[in-house]
């Protein structure tokens, strides 16, 4: 069965989610004449305005600059000049380890509709010695799971998850004290043979 809209979502009353309103989307879509993904548009009306995770740009004029830039950055590289491409967040860092800039695009692959790819192209340290980075185009495939991984990072296991797996040790454990009785009642009788 594919995995669609079963985003995690973390209820923060300090820093809560901001959805998007169906019209501003249609705005955001309409103004780059661009069709978004089904679960990028679920995201946007649950964490389009704000998000507690992992932002995402709402602001049109910084959209279209984006995808300029992104177009930009692949041709320098020969990367992904035939696909249809949208990048919905930009990042630009101070790195002082190498006192430079470093970039960070985050994008769909609009080309295959039913299954979008989500890509991150970025800048990368090679080379702590010479103080060397390079960029690097990484496919995550999976725009839910790589939301869920950063809630993941950032709050931790899912609640009901922790839950199962302690129930779930409760269960096992008398299973694993009669092994270990086993093991241990067989390396005594062979003990007891050798001797």
């Amino acid at each position: 069965m594919k995995k669609k809209n079963n985003f995690r979502f973390v209820d923060q009353p300090e820093d809560p989610n901001v959805g998007l309103a169906n019209e501003e989307i249609a705005f955001l879509q309409k103004e780059l004449n661009l069709r978004f993904p089904e679960n990028y548009i679920y995201y946007l009306q649950h964490a389009g305005k704000e998000s507690n995770v992992f932002p995402v740009e709402n602001d049109i004029v910084k959209l279209k600059k984006y995808q300029n830039q992104l177009k930009d950055a692949l041709k320098q590289r020969g990367l992904l000049s035939t696909e249809s491409l949208f990048c919905f967040q930009y990042n630009i860092e101070y790195e002082p380890l190498v006192g430079q800039d470093f970039e960070t695009f985050y994008f769909f692959n609009l080309s295959h509709p039913e299954s979008p790819d989500l890509y991150i192209f970025g800048d990368f340290i090679t080379n702590f010695d010479w103080r060397g980075y390079d960029k690097e185009l990484t496919n995550k495939e999976n725009f839910v799971d790589f939301i869920n991984h950063k809630t993941k990072d950032k709050f931790g296991e899912n609640r009901f998850k922790r839950i199962g797996n302690t129930l779930l040790g409760i269960l096992l454990a008398p299973f694993i004290i009669i092994v270990l009785i086993i093991v241990a009642g067989q390396v005594l009788i062979e003990k007891i043979k050798n001797q």
